[in-house]
């Protein structure tokens, strides 16, 4: 069964890691978007941030990846586990 639009979620972990390929380092994303580096490394491990932080890094992504908001990663609110888990455990 596909997810619904209203159970979708910007998938943080493919943005960070989109950012990295594109030769950032956490240290520089955290800097580039006023956020502490732990901060950015808790998204990546599934927090959400705050929407004007999370703004702030989708305005980044589309400026170093040249895409648009609507090709931002997303993922199913129950699916991200299973996505980023290496052993695929979900809570």
């Amino acid at each position: 069964m596909r997810a619904t639009a209203e159970q979708l979620r910007v998938d943080w972990f493919q943005v960070i890691t989109g950012l990295s390929r594109a030769g950032y380092s956490p240290q520089s994303v955290a800097d580039a978007i006023k956020v502490a580096r732990s901060t950015l490394l808790g998204w990546k491990q599934g927090a959400e941030p705050r929407y004007s932080e999370g703004e702030r890094l989708v305005a980044f992504w589309c400026q170093v990846t040249s895409h648009s908001r609507d090709q931002l990663p997303l993922v199913g609110v129950g699916d991200w586990w299973s996505y980023h888990s290496s052993a695929g455990y979900r809570p």
